[in-house]
């Protein structure tokens, strides 16, 4: 069970990684904006960008694992694994963005944390 809940929380890694990359891959390309350019060329623009197509290579793989752990175990245990993804964006959030964290949205986290912890203990 313990190697099941650590590949579902490196998968969760993976995943969020693949998102931060987009993050910062769409902040260098000047954001993402509908209404300033034509739709193909913004869209373009961002997709051949090295960070977001690096995040989507990152992405794939993660979903490529995450595909393999519900084939084997119950979905109704990987995905709630899945939600300590809050801790990698909160954490991504603040050291990477420099975003300001409240105590709330923290206290927030740790409630999702501690209903993953009494999902996997069941």
């Amino acid at each position: 069970m313990i190697k099941t809940v650590l590949l579902a929380i490196s998968t969760t890694l993976l995943i969020t990684s693949g998102q931060v990359l987009w993050k910062i891959g769409i902040q260098k390309a000047g954001g993402f904006y509908l209404s300033d350019q034509s739709i193909f060329g913004n869209v373009f623009r961002i997709l051949f960008n090295g960070w977001v197509f690096s995040g989507f290579v990152v992405y794939a793989i993660a979903t490529g694992f995450f595909m393999w752990l519900i084939s084997k175990f119950d979905i109704s245990l990987i995905i709630p694994i899945t939600s300590v993804a809050f801790i990698y964006s909160l954490l991504a959030g603040y050291f990477i963005f420099g975003e300001q964290i409240s105590l709330l949205r923290v206290f927030g986290v740790l409630l999702i944390v501690l209903g993953v912890f009494f999902v996997v203990r069941n």
